[in-house]
């Protein structure tokens, strides 16, 4: 209602001659978003993965420096280099275009039938990340619905996935995008 109304208000005022308080542009002006591509990663994003990774690495290291080594990009550099000739890894990039914009590292897992628990398989996402100036815009929502559809694909009913518990915003994203807390793991500092 309210919308309807000021964009009255604005129709009123433009046929008496008043300028508008705002300007009103066509959204045809507006330019088309391009759609989230999601691919394999492959060696030659090695650069982009790298740096897609710093924000990430670097919140973590910034609230566990005890635990998080810092940013070394040529070290990163390799071991994305080393997850990509992995069998049990799966590392995805989203684009906008030609213009790396997320990615998301993927481990697939078989546990052995023990004393306790059944033998399964398990997808779990190890690490997800998007650039700044592409959040809040459904790229981390087109990575996890592709997660979620090769794990169905390899007859795995869900996608599993952990944060550090500093991490409340990326916990807030991840129960938006439909996960829920399943294990609470302590630490006691000795």
């Amino acid at each position: 209602m309210q919308c309807t109304s000021f964009l009255r208000s604005l129709e009123i005022a433009s046929v008496r001659g008043v300028r508008p308080p705002v300007e009103v542009v066509p959204i045809a002006w507006f330019p088309t978003m391009p759609s989230i591509q999601i691919r394999d990663a492959l060696e030659r994003d090695v650069s982009a993965l790298t740096e897609l990774s710093r924000f990430v690495h670097d919140i973590h290291a910034e609230a566990h420096p005890a635990y998080f080594k810092p940013f070394e990009p040529r070290a990163i550099a390799e071991q994305f280099r080393t997850r990509l000739l992995r069998q049990d890894t799966r590392i995805r990039i989203a684009s906008l275009g030609e213009l790396p914009v997320g990615y998301v590292v993927v481990l697939l897992r078989d546990r052995p039938e023990d004393a306790r628990c059944f033998a399964r398989r398990s997808c779990e996402i190890e690490e997800i990340a998007v650039a700044a100036s592409h959040r809040r815009h459904g790229v981390a929502r087109a990575l996890i619905e592709d997660v979620h559809r090769e794990a169905r694909s390899l007859g795995i009913g869900g996608v599993e996935l952990a944060s550090w518990s500093f991490n409340a915003t990326a916990h807030a994203a991840f129960q938006a995008l439909g996960f829920a807390p399943m294990l609470v793991r302590f630490r006691h500092q000795s």
